[in-house]
């Protein structure tokens, strides 16, 4: 892996560009690092390995494509428990609790 400069790319940036067809290349901008990646396909999408990790923790029954229903793959979106919770809430099936249960549920 390449890790660069801004100023690097900025001055040699067909070099960059060829280089990450062939390794990965890394730009650090700040605290933040920006991975350039080739691909064909301008629809593609990339996750990390942790992201996997987390998706594959969700129960395989569980488990929908995140990306179907968030742009960025949020993974809250990947659990189909999640979703029909949403859905009750949409349609009214949720209780409202009162300040006492509030209070005895989030002082665990």
């Amino acid at each position: 892996m390449k890790v660069i400069t801004t100023r690097e790319i900025v001055r040699e940036t067909k070099t960059y560009f060829e280089l990450a067809e062939k390794e990965r290349v890394v730009v650090k901008r700040g605290k933040k690092y920006v991975n350039l990646i080739v691909t064909d396909n301008p629809d593609d999408k990339f996750v990390n390995e942790e992201w996997i990790n987390e998706f594959m923790n969700i129960p395989e029954e569980y488990r929908v494509n995140p990306f179907d229903i968030s742009p960025s793959g949020d993974l809250f979106f990947a659990d189909k428990r999640n979703l029909d919770r949403i859905d009750k809430a949409r349609k009214g099936q949720t209780k409202r609790l009162s300040d006492d249960e509030r209070k005895e549920l989030f002082s665990l």
